[in-house]
């Protein structure tokens, strides 16, 4: 099949019928529309036998479980009263994701000696958890940031996608565009649908969105040639997207908001540009 219409095009539709089906019912499901699309790219691509567990297969398993997961720890803090237990749960889904990278990159990992484990996973936990940190912060934002959101999750998705293609990972790349494509199917119908119903992501789609790709590229810093400094940079795409709802930031907005949300796209994406840059740098020109 063409890895256009696995990485694209079958992701997009399917997201996008799931999420127009689920809007007038379960508006705060419409992170399943992601979930779903990515499993599509999964089938079309690297398919659901388990066994043996590869790398792939564990950040599969994670992408399809941990979003889940990570609601019920933010639907958890609502029922609490102590602001410190509170600020302790909404950590748990960053520490759930750095321990998931750890599982992820563990067979090489365990080979190593001395100081150059730590030197090999701790950069990965921290990516991991500082991404996945910043996107919750973003969702539980009570304004109004559909458009920081959805940058955020389409930039992260996008940069993934292009600096494991270049780092030399087909798959990776594909699963990472799979999630751009959905994410880009659930924007369309926010923006199709009133400004008031769609003024944020709920936060099955804000986690669904980022736990694959945050894994994504994790992994290919240990199986691919990704460069470890690039996930330096990509963990600055939740700052950047915090930073549209700093009224000194807002230099320009539009009307029209699909116009906004390209203003905010193109802002977001300033961090993954030197990320594509040390992507290119370590790897040299590469023929597409």
């Amino acid at each position: 099949m063409n890895p256009a219409i696995q990485a694209a095009g079958a992701p997009f539709l399917v997201s996008l019928v799931v999420a127009m089906a689920l809007r007038p019912f379960l508006p705060g499901g419409i992170g399943l529309a992601i979930i779903g699309g990515f499993f599509i790219a999964v089938l079309l691509t690297a398919g659901l036998t388990l066994q043996p567990l590869t790398a792939t297969r564990k950040i599969i398993i994670c992408s399809l479980l941990l979003p889940f997961v990570a609601l019920l720890l933010e639907l958890s803090v609502v029922m609490l009263h102590s602001a410190w237990l509170k600020r302790l749960i909404q950590t748990l889904p960053a520490l759930l994701l750095a321990t998931a990278a750890l599982w992820i990159i563990w067979p090489v990992v365990q080979r190593q000696e001395g100081i150059a484990i730590w030197l090999m996973a701790t950069p990965v936990m921290l990516y991991a958890a500082v991404t996945i940190y910043g996107t919750g912060a973003l969702g539980r934002m009570q304004k109004q940031v559909f458009n920081a959101q959805a940058a955020n999750a389409l930039v992260l998705a996008m940069g993934t996608g292009v600096t494991t293609l270049i780092a030399a990972s087909a798959l990776y790349s594909q699963l990472a565009f799979a999630v751009s494509a959905a994410t880009g199917a659930v924007i369309v119908v926010g923006l199709l649908g009133s400004k008031e119903k769609f003024a944020k992501l709920d936060m099955l789609t804000v986690y669904a969105a980022a736990v694959p790709v945050t894994l994504l590229a994790t992994a290919a810093t240990v199986y691919a040639k990704l460069p470890v400094l690039v996930l330096l940079c990509l963990a600055f795409v939740p700052l950047f997207a915090g930073l549209l709802l700093i009224k000194p930031v807002k230099l320009i907005k539009p009307r029209q908001r699909w116009l906004e949300l390209i203003v905010c796209s193109l802002w977001v994406s300033i961090p993954v540009l030197p990320a594509i840059w040390l992507a290119w740098r370590a790897m040299g020109p590469v023929s597409f």
